[in-house]
């Protein structure tokens, strides 16, 4: 099976449409959002509040380049 992406502006429902879509195909369900919030210990807003925009899209930028996904479901990531 192939990875699937949801990309879109934010509050469009990736995550909640993720989440169904995920559990109806069998597939792991990764956010994105939740890593980069665990990353920094701080909620998104925070994150954007105390660094600006612009640092913000670099931890985005380094966060997810190091999401490593596998198409089999069967192995652990």
């Amino acid at each position: 099976m192939d990875n699937i992406t949801l990309i879109g502006m934010p509050g469009a429902g990736k995550s909640t449409v993720g989440i169904v879509l995920a559990k109806v195909l069998g597939y792991d369900f990764i956010d994105s959002d939740l890593l980069i919030q665990k990353s920094e210990g701080k909620l998104l807003w925070q994150i954007m509040r105390d660094v600006g925009n612009e640092e913000f899209n670099k931890i985005e930028e380094r966060v997810n380049s190091g999401i490593e996904a596998r198409a089999d479901a069967s192995e652990p990531v």
